[in-house]
């Protein structure tokens, strides 16, 4: 007890008496500060990661369904009831890929969004130059 008490007593003495000379809050991120390839990586990562709870929920219930109905609507086989560890890997490997498949169409359209969007930018400049 003692030992506590001394021990909140000198918290005083440890402590940081006076502001830090320059900020220690982080800078926000540049845009030029890393290329266009890792912004497009990151959107990826987080379209497909982003997707997968959801891909794998809508797979457990799509082959969950389709057991179900394979076996005429029996009771023994109702949604959920009849998982084994093969029938989970293949939901998860089938969400897994669904979600990348998503990420990979995401990533598709907006490559080809920014190059429409480069190439009427270039057009725009060469017709001001031409004027």
């Amino acid at each position: 007890m003692l030992f506590l008490l001394f021990l909140g007593l000198g918290m005083p003495l440890y402590s940081q008496a006076l502001p830090p000379q320059e900020s220690i809050v982080p800078e926000d991120y540049e845009w030029d500060e890393f290329p266009q390839w890792a912004w497009d990586l990151r959107r990826f990562e987080v379209v497909s990661v982003g997707t997968f709870p959801l891909a794998f929920f809508l797979g457990s219930l799509v082959y969950d369904f389709s057991i179900f109905a394979q076996n005429n609507f029996d009771p023994a086989y109702s949604l959920g009831s009849q998982r084994s560890s093969r029938d989970i890997a293949i939901i998860t490997g089938t969400a897994a890929g669904l979600s990348l498949a998503v990420a990979t169409t995401d990533l598709i359209i907006t490559l080809v969004k920014r190059s429409k969007e480069d190439e009427n930018r270039e057009q725009r400049s060469l017709s001001r130059s031409d004027s």
